[in-house]
């Protein structure tokens, strides 16, 4: 028999509505990322929870700094 444990405040999808959701969110980042490519990119400023600012045009980076949660399937 397996366990799931789950966070209790959790969003719990179908699998199609997660899929949707992913993609999406997917999508969201490829829009953030490609203008930060090339001669031509733009930096970027990322704020923190306690009001610190980074600024980058380094992708590696917005993906470290940004937090990205994905819903749970059922």
């Amino acid at each position: 028999m397996s366990v799931k444990v789950l966070n209790p405040n959790a969003e719990v999808l179908n699998k199609s509505a997660a899929l949707h959701m992913n993609i999406n969110a997917a999508k969201g980042l490829q829009d953030v990322l490609k203008t930060n490519l090339g001669p031509k990119g733009t930096i970027k400023m990322l704020v923190g929870g306690a009001g610190d600012i980074k600024l980058t045009k380094d992708g590696n980076t917005l993906l470290k700094e940004m937090v990205s949660e994905f819903p749970h399937q059922r």
